[in-house]
């Protein structure tokens, strides 16, 4: 039994896509190419003295319960090799240019018959081989859901070791299930637990997002998975994906803007902040928590961002601008703080609504210059005057 500790997979020349239509390199689908022949996919494991290697070249279908390799395309093979404390063994599956179905296994180097030992032990590691590299994973996880719904598929996740494979197969899950919002929240859940890399989990949470329009009740277990990721910015990536893929509602916003707290870089949360501006709804509870968030951002350079982006917006009502010059007072650079000001005074121009927010602001500008910038533009705007 292979034990779960140290363990390596490597895919060379990022082609499993090519073989299985099923690998995803730096975020995005690797394309198939035209010619499947000379496409290689290599597995590697290594763990206590036990190393296994899957060298697969061209397409390879395997049987239906994972325990042999059935076909392999013209000039292809498919070529198994275990090293097991001093013992080797090896299977190789080929068809040549003539068409010929070949297998030959090796023990310790020497041509051994495929005994019923043989078998056994070629019916572990092809099953461990495919399960732990994510091999074959959409028709692998179809089958799985025809048989046992997908309750046998998370069972299924719970036997891979890594975060990588296991993504693949909550992803095909997604994909392949059809599910409901009560399934997707169960799934949700279950990837909160077992996914430990950020990556991975934000990559699966992107792809959640596009599917989560109708199922608005899964929206508590994607957000509890989104709390387990530690990067801001595979955080900040899931939030964009969020409002991005969805017509933004109040519920979404709001839990978007109370995520974002967790952050803590100042950038990666003024991004986030950014983009909800760019939507905003007239809503006392998200209008709230917007600008207690805002005011979490240490830097007045990203806390002036923030506001010059909401200013953008022109559905703005009387009580988001006041509390945008509120929290512009709070900033503690005078430049910053002035020429957002500036900023603002240009964009109401006229606006007399917003003439004691504009002065309360201006009085906590300690600077004489940077406040004499702000009440002149307030003058020439006809805020004050």
């Amino acid at each position: 039994m292979i034990s779960k500790t140290s363990r390596t997979i490597l895919f060379t020349l990022a082609l499993c896509a090519a073989a299985f239509g099923l690998l995803k390199t730096s975020g995005t689908l690797a394309q198939k190419p035209k010619d499947e022949t000379r496409n290689t996919i290599t597995w590697e494991q290594s763990d206590d003295g036990l190393k296994v290697r899957v060298e697969i070249r061209g397409k390879a279908e395997f049987t239906d319960d994972y325990t042999d390799i059935r076909d392999v395309s013209e000039g292809g093979y498919v070529r198994i090799e275990e090293d097991h404390h001093g013992q080797s063994r090896r299977y190789e599956v080929r068809r040549s240019v003539n068409g010929e179905l070949r297998r030959t296994y090796y023990l310790n180097g020497d041509a051994h018959p495929l005994d019923q030992e043989a078998r056994n032990w070629l019916a572990k590691i092809v099953l461990n081989a495919v399960r732990q590299s994510g091999i074959d994973a959409d028709k692998r996880v179809q089958t799985i859901m025809r048989q046992r719904g997908v309750s046998g598929v998370l069972d299924e996740i719970r036997l891979i070791s890594s975060d990588y494979a296991k993504g693949i197969y909550f992803k095909a899950l997604i994909k392949n299930g059809n599910l409901n919002a009560a399934a997707l929240q169960n799934v949700l859940h279950e990837a909160a637990r077992q996914i430990s890399s950020d990556y991975e989990q934000a990559q699966l949470l992107i792809g959640v997002a596009a599917v989560l329009t109708g199922k608005e009740t899964a929206l508590p277990a994607f957000f509890e998975a989104t709390a387990t990721i530690k990067s801001d910015y595979e955080h900040k990536r899931v939030l964009i994906a969020l409002l991005k893929d969805n017509t933004p509602s109040h519920e979404v916003l709001v839990q978007i803007a109370k995520s974002s707290v967790r952050m803590s870089s100042d950038y990666e949360k003024a991004n986030v902040l950014k983009s909800i501006a760019a939507v905003y709804l007239d809503d006392r509870e998200l209008r709230t928590v917007f600008f207690q968030t805002v005011e979490t951002i240490e830097s007045d350079y990203e806390h002036h961002g923030v506001l010059s982006a909401l200013l953008k917006n022109s559905k703005l009502n009387e009580e988001v601008l006041s509390g945008m010059l509120s929290s512009a007072s709070r900033m503690s650079s005078d430049y910053e703080k002035a020429t957002f000001l500036v900023e603002a005074s240009s964009a109401y121009a006229g606006d007399a609504r917003l003439k004691e927010g504009f002065l309360k602001a201006a009085e906590t500008i300690k600077s004489d210059y940077e406040r004499g910038r702000v009440l002149s533009a307030l003058m020439k705007n006809k805020q004050i005057g």
